[in-house]
């Protein structure tokens, strides 16, 4: 290990230390105070039966859309979704009925109102405005108070009755893990929040369920959440990926409904999933066929049969009883190679939010018979449920149900800090009181024994110590180069030696600045096996067995993000490893603004020739780090300011880190955003590998080299 010369700090700084505020949990993760968010406050439902016990002359359906834009990044988006809706309006047999709560400082059109209102949707042509009757002012609606789900939906029940109800959600998405926030109150609806609020509004009709209950939200698509809310609606919609800003295709599922009012639920629920994405109004108005492609690639939604979540949970639990039984370490190296979706926690850490046929099928490789046998049953029982499923062609791997599956450092925040905002064993208790995934993170964490309870969810001994099984006794070697100094052109050839069990190895350029006494953080990618796996469609690494020798051919380069006026050195990170079509993809993180709106932290998204494939903004409206992040489509005029990553020296030469904006702003114009390829600056750098185990430890090794252009 090479810690000498400048004693730039080993990459555990690059990549455990706090990207400021860009979705940064763990830095913070014990600052939070003494109340657990996910404790649900009493709600108030009517006491008594709201729906008509006749409802032979009732319209069809009554669509009910709790439209949380008090949000400055999807305000715009949540109110053209209300005017997608107008190009179908309600009929005699289909009611829209629309609450929508905006806010200050987003979107600023249409009279730029702030305040709540409650709409009957009716036809018109218009998408400048939303013209359908103001059929209420709420004032200001605090969307993230369950009190006000309740309120409305009772509302609209009462008002509009039908023999079908389907109730859509729209806002950021977090999984278990929160989301529909309110800018104004600061407030964000918790799982056991809105479980309770469909159940009192449940109960309040007699028995009759939701036929459809939706979630325009990302990330929403897990098994703790169709496995909390199934007993109160007949089917369910939600993405286990994050979803672009645009959301659902409004006017094309609605058109299908007009026409086909008799429809069931599980009609309109194949009407949603299919028309995700590529029938989109915005879309299909501002963006060619390639780019609504390059959309869809990143997209999944599904739609689940309730009845069917009770064989789910069965076999699920099957499944983790055979886990108990197997090595943990191979458990965790599963875990990782499973498709991921994004992280709610930190976008350093691997997601907890996982696949979960993916992860079993991975399991299943063992060709141990019982797993084989329970993997079967699960894939059979998940199959059973699914009713529709769409991913696009970057999210192979994805079956239409994940789950919560952390690394050890995840753990310990949801389930040993008492402070923590989120707790896992009670913002997914109504799932957990039916499975014995709780009692298996335990096991698989602390190597308590595995009893599954049922009926209450399980918290963890916390005087037991965590042993993380994807933990590894790993070393890397000393970096060899083949020379100290290039010219040019020249290539550069590092080797090194890994010894142990790891999950990835990844290049790392540093590049050092006299003038600051600094390195700056200029490149990392992923170094490549000879060798590949590929389970469902998700390719991993196989390096073989240790000791890994890792050599490679490097040509001297730096990346400049471009815009057709600025071009700038800039870091761009890998993201997956290959995806299904061979390729990896690199994000840059910085602070986005919309136009005519306000900074937001983000991620760019590329491909490997440069191309912007999607901006994801990070936003954190109540400031507790969890970042529910959502896909903006770009706009001209909008702006980009990325973070760099440095080192710096003080007198006594003690190292410290800087992570801020780099001071150019990019604008979005006809071009976009783009990448490309420039020879190094001239000057002293340090280049060489690290190593990642498969719980997130990190080793490396650097060797230092000089740089000419010209001789």
């Amino acid at each position: 290990m090479r810690n000498t010369k400048l004693g730039i700090p080993v990459l555990v700084a690059v990549i455990v230390i706090c990207l400021v505020s860009v979705c940064c949990i763990v830095a913070g993760l014990y600052f939070f105070g003494d109340t657990l968010l996910g404790l649900s406050p009493q709600v108030n439902g009517p006491s008594e039966v709201i729906v008509p016990a006749d409802t032979s002359n009732l319209p069809e359906w009554t669509v009910m859309i709790y439209g949380d834009a008090d949000d400055e990044i999807l305000e715009g988006d949540i109110w053209f979704d209300v005017n997608e809706m107008e190009l179908v309006g309600s009929n005699s047999q289909m009611n829209i009925v629309v609450q929508l709560d905006r806010g200050v400082g987003g979107f600023n059109g249409d009279g730029d109102w702030s305040d709540t209102r409650r709409f009957l949707i009716t036809q018109d042509n218009d998408l400048n405005a939303i013209n359908s009757p103001v059929v209420e002012y709420v004032g200001e609606a605090d969307m993230g108070n369950p009190q006000t789900l309740v309120d409305f939906a009772t509302w609209a029940i009462r008002n509009y009755p039908a023999k079908k109800y389907a109730l859509i959600m729209s806002d950021h998405g977090a999984g278990w893990a929160m989301g529909f926030s309110d800018l104004s109150s600061g407030n964000t609806l918790s799982l056991p929040e809105i479980t309770n609020s469909v159940a009192q509004i449940q109960q309040s009709m007699g028995g009759q369920k939701f036929e459809v209950l939706g979630f325009d939200a990302c990330l929403m698509g897990m098994v703790e959440v169709f496995g909390s809310l199934y007993p109160y609606a007949n089917y369910m919609i939600a993405s286990q990926e994050v979803e672009p800003a645009t959301g659902w295709a409004y006017a094309g599922w609605l058109q299908r409904l007009a026409q086909n009012p008799s429809a069931s639920g599980r009609e309109l629920s194949q009407y949603i999933v299919s028309t995700y994405i590529v029938e989109d109004t915005l879309l299909t108005l501002s963006r060619s066929s390639t780019e609504i492609a390059e959309f869809e690639a990143d997209t999944t939604l599904s739609a689940i049969d309730s009845a069917r979540m009770p064989d789910v949970i069965n076999a699920m639990n099957q499944f983790i009883a055979t886990l108990a039984a197997v090595d943990q370490q191979w458990v965790a190296q599963g875990r990782q190679y499973t498709r991921s979706y994004y992280s709610v926690f930190d976008e350093r850490l691997p997601s907890p939010f996982i696949d979960l046929v993916n992860f079993a099928e991975i399991m299943a490789t063992t060709n141990d018979p019982a797993i084989v046998q329970a993997n079967e049953q699960l894939r059979t029982a998940i199959s059973s449920a699914i009713v529709a499923e769409k991913h696009g062609t970057s999210m192979a791997g994805s079956y239409g149900i994940s789950f919560h599956f952390p690394i050890s450092d995840i753990y310990v925040f949801t389930e040993y800090n008492e402070n923590s905002p989120l707790r896992y064993s009670i913002d997914a208790a109504r799932f957990l009181e039916q499975s014995s995934w709780d009692e298996f993170l335990a096991f698989h964490y602390t190597g308590q024994a595995f009893v599954p309870q049922s009926g209450q969810a399980f918290e963890p001994n916390r005087a037991n110590p965590i042993v993380a099984p994807g933990a590894s006794e790993f070393s890397i070697a000393p970096v060899q180069l083949s020379d100290t100094a290039i010219v040019g052109d020249e290539t550069l050839t590092l080797s090194t030696t890994v010894t142990g069990d790891v999950a990835y190895i990844y290049f790392i350029l540093y590049f050092y600045n006299p003038d600051a006494n600094a390195y700056w953080v200029g490149d990392t990618f992923y170094y490549f096996a000879e060798n590949t796996t590929t389970v469902g469609g998700v390719n991993m690494p196989d390096y073989g067995p240790s000791p890994i020798q890792v050599s490679y051919e490097w040509t001297p380069s730096l990346w400049v993000l471009k815009d057709g006026v600025h071009e700038e050195f800039a870091l761009f990170q890998p993201d997956e490893y290959l995806s299904e079509s061979g390729i990896s993809t690199y994000s840059l993180y910085g602070q986005y603004t919309p136009l005519n709106g306000s900074p937001v932290n983000a991620k760019l998204l590329f491909d490997p020739d440069g191309n912007l494939l999607q901006v994801y903004a990070l936003p954190d409206p109540d400031g507790d780090g969890v970042a529910t992040a959502v896909a903006v489509t770009p706009q001209i005029g909008d702006q980009f300011e990325d973070y760099v990553k440095s080192y710096y020296f003080d007198e006594n030469n003690e190292t410290y880190y800087d992570y801020s904006l780099g001071g150019v702003v990019f604008t979005y114009g006809e071009q976009g955003f783009w990448f490309e390829s420039r020879y190094l600056v001239d000057g002293d750098y340090a280049v060489g590998f690290y190593a990642v185990d498969f719980d997130n430890n990190i080793k490396e090794s650097y060797e230092f080299f000089n740089y000419q252009f010209g001789r």
